[in-house]
Parts: structure tokens; C-alpha cells; sequence
């Protein structure tokens, strides 16, 4: 095979603002693909990465998307597309027309009830032939339309409770979302409120722990890649965007992804999330995110290119011989403005220490300094976009620091 084989392909990948899509133009192109890097907002970190051929501003998600992209792809001659949910959202009434062009994709109805929270979690909780999948569930219920609420048994969760709502069953727009609520009082007038808006929502209690990810790449049954981290930083900090992480592993909680996986009978890049109790040494499935996630430049920091794997198999069926597992001990950092959030969201909550906010706030400049903490945006040959979103945050924090000085 030619030593530049893969310059021939054209690979779009889309939401070029995100961290996972950043993730993927630079492992695409870094070895050879020709990415035509995409996105609505025309400052999007990933229109400037090295790594994209191209640099493309699509329309938002309405109804001109559709239109723009069958003649973008029919045009630039697109061989793949690195898909994103809101890109699948965008495309739901015309999946068949371009579903060939996704790697690993599946059947319609596969791929949106992997998309779907409260899908998901319908499956396994309703599956009396599966049991494997009903365990290491936090205490859950699915709402659909006008379902009577049991709040009685609600009220015994532990608190605060979750509320979730995907973007797949909005009635109004495309956002998905995730609220937290610390009182069985709040979650009903939260319900009542979002049901209007979608059509079905999650409801889930509250289990302890650190997030910890199963990250999978799967196509045609085989595995080709998978790693594990686990964060210790979350934005905010009592569970949300994982803002630093480590390379770790957990067999069990492994084996119980590839289960779920095998399941919802999903095939192409996943990352199953889990809430780890390391007092207890158990774990909980929170979500799938069918998808690239966040977390993903730490994987390509380690040389681990699950985007080119994927690739790679999609158009010449190249597969390693067993799959490529991260075993590297790397910790990687998304400081700003994830850490720094989690910062933030620590000093703000009234019911911390302050010896433990001022810890913080001396960790989070000591951390810039940490010879054993890579950042995410750092990326060799593509430095600069770590400098960029250093410029770019350092602009609206001080737009926002005079705003609240009314100066």
C-alpha cells in the first residue's frame, strides 16, 4: 500500500468547537486524511487546528443544514463524516441518504436509541431477559408523556436528583439537557416545567463517586481500540465535565460496558460513563455517549488514534490483530475554562471549608506548573490552539470582570 495512501480520502468532521471533534481533526489529519474541519460558528477552535485541510462554516442546524450538506458532500467529493449527536439530530429525517457515509453505522432505530438517555436506560431497565444490563443502575425512572409519578418512592432516592432530557425527543429545538436539584419539592416543578418541552425525561438519584469512562471503539464485532480514565476535577465539582483525568482501569466495570454495548448493539466510538465508589470498590452506569467525547485528546496524547483506527478499517478494513489498549500512565488537563470552573464552582459553595477552597486555588495555578500533567489543547504541532482559547478566555473574564464592576 502507498505510503500516503490516506491523503485520498476526505473526511468532514463537524461541531469543529468541540473538544472531542478537536480531538479528531488532529488525529485524522496528523496521519494523513484529508479533513475538511466544519462548523456553524466561524470562531470554532478547530476551523484553526494545523491539522485541518479545510477550514468550512456550514449553517446552524435548521432547516437550510440538510440542503447545504448534500451539496457540500456531493462538491468536495466527502468520503466519511466523524458524527457528532447534534449532527445526527440535524440529519434524523434523512439518516438513510447519508448514513453510508458514517462509519460503523448502524440501522435508524439502533443508532438514535443509542443517542437517547432516557432510550437507553428504557432498554435496560425494562429487559426481563437481560439481567446483566439491569445492574449497576442508580435508582432511575423514565417519564413518558402522561405518566403517573410515583413520588412517593422518589422521595426515598438519595438527593439531589438529576433530571435529563435528550435532544432527540425535544418538541421544541435540539439541546439536551441536565439539571440537578436538591429537594423532591424542586424536581416536581422542574418535571412539570420540562414535560411541556419534550417527550420523554430521566429522573435519577444521586450515587457517589468519581466519573470514571469506558472508552470503546467497535466496528463489525471487533474491537479496535478501548482505554479507561478516571477524573479526579469535574466542572462543577459536584459532578459534571471531567476538567483533569487520569489513564486507569477497572475489569469489571469494563466487561459490564462491552456488555451494555453489545446490547444496544452499537458499533463505531463510544464512551460508557460510570460513577466509581472507591470506598465501596463499586460502580454505576450513568450514560452512553455515542460518540467522540471530550475527554479524547488525552487518548491521542498517549498515541491513541481511535479516530485513524476507525478510518482506517471503514475504508481499507485494516484492524490490528488484538485490540489497542491504553496502558500508559498519563494524566491530562482541560484548564480553561473546564478547571477553572471547577475551581470556581468549589470557592462558590458555601458548604465547603475555606481551608479547602484556598487548597484549591493555589492547586489550580500549581497544576499549569505539574511536569506530570499534559493539557489537552497542547498538542504537538498544534500548539497554538492551546493560546488561542488561553486568549479568548482571558478576553471574556475580563469583559465579564468589568461587566460586574458596571465599569
Amino acid at each position: 500500500m502507498e505510503k500516503n495512501w490516506r491523503n485520498k480520502y476526505r473526511v468532514m468532521v463537524p461541531q469543529a468547537d468541540a473538544m472531542g471533534a478537536i480531538a479528531a481533526i488532529r488525529s485524522l489529519g496528523e496521519h494523513g486524511y484529508d479533513v475538511y474541519a466544519v462548523s456553524a460558528n466561524p470562531n470554532a477552535l478547530g476551523l484553526a487546528s494545523r491539522f485541518a485541510s479545510h477550514a468550512v462554516v456550514s449553517p446552524d442546524y435548521d432547516e437550510q443544514y440538510v440542503p447545504w450538506l448534500r451539496e457540500f458532500i456531493a462538491r468536495e467529493n466527502i468520503r466519511a463524516i466523524v458524527h457528532s449527536e447534534g449532527f445526527l439530530i440535524a440529519i434524523q429525517e434523512h439518516y438513510e441518504e447519508f448514513c453510508h457515509l458514517i462509519p460503523g453505522a448502524g440501522s435508524r432505530e439502533d443508532v438514535y436509541r443509542c443517542m437517547s438517555k432516557t432510550a437507553t436506560f428504557g432498554d435496560f431497565l425494562s429487559q426481563d431477559h437481560s439481567p446483566a444490563v439491569k445492574s449497576h443502575i442508580p435508582p432511575t425512572l423514565v417519564i413518558k408523556s402522561d405518566d403517573e409519578i410515583d413520588w412517593q418512592a422518589i422521595g426515598q432516592w438519595p438527593l439531589p436528583l438529576f433530571i435529563k432530557g435528550d435532544a432527540y425527543f425535544a418538541r421544541t429545538g435540539d439541546e439536551s439537557l441536565v439539571k440537578r436539584v436538591e429537594t423532591l419539592e424542586e424536581a416536581k416543578t422542574l418535571v412539570e416545567q420540562l414535560r411541556p418541552e419534550y417527550e420523554e425525561l430521566l429522573i435519577q438519584g444521586c450515587v457517589k463517586g468519581a466519573k470514571a469512562t469506558v472508552n470503546i471503539l467497535a466496528m463489525d464485532g471487533k474491537i479496535l481500540a478501548e482505554s479507561m480514565v478516571i477524573a479526579s476535577h469535574h466542572n462543577p465539582h459536584t459532578g459534571g465535565l471531567t476538567s483533569l483525568r487520569k489513564s486507569w482501569w477497572q475489569e469489571d466495570m469494563y466487561q459490564d460496558a462491552l456488555q451494555r454495548l453489545a446490547f444496544l448493539n452499537w458499533q463505531g466510538a463510544a464512551m460508557v460513563e460510570y460513577s466509581w465508589d472507591d470506598t465501596t470498590q463499586s460502580f454505576n452506569f450513568i450514560e452512553l455517549n455515542a460518540r467522540y467525547w471530550a475527554a479524547l485528546n488525552l487518548d491521542i496524547l498517549a498515541g491513541i488514534h481511535f479516530p485513524c483506527y476507525q478510518m482506517d478499517y471503514f475504508f481499507e478494513k485494516l484492524a490490528p490483530e488484538q485490540a489497542i489498549r491504553l496502558t500508559q500512565s498519563i494524566c491530562a488537563r482541560h484548564a480553561l475554562p473546564a478547571d477553572f470552573g471547577y475551581a470556581l464552582s468549589l470557592i462558590k459553595d458555601k458548604n465547603v471549608g475555606l481551608g479547602k477552597k484556598l487548597y484549591c486555588l493555589v492547586e489550580f495555578f500549581a497544576l499549569f506548573l505539574h511536569p506530570g500533567i499534559k493539557a489537552d489543547l497542547l498538542y504537538p504541532g498544534d500548539r497554538k490552539l492551546y493560546f488561542i482559547n488561553l486568549g479568548r478566555f482571558c478576553k471574556e473574564f475580563i469583559r465579564s470582570a468589568l461587566s460586574r464592576l458596571n465599569l
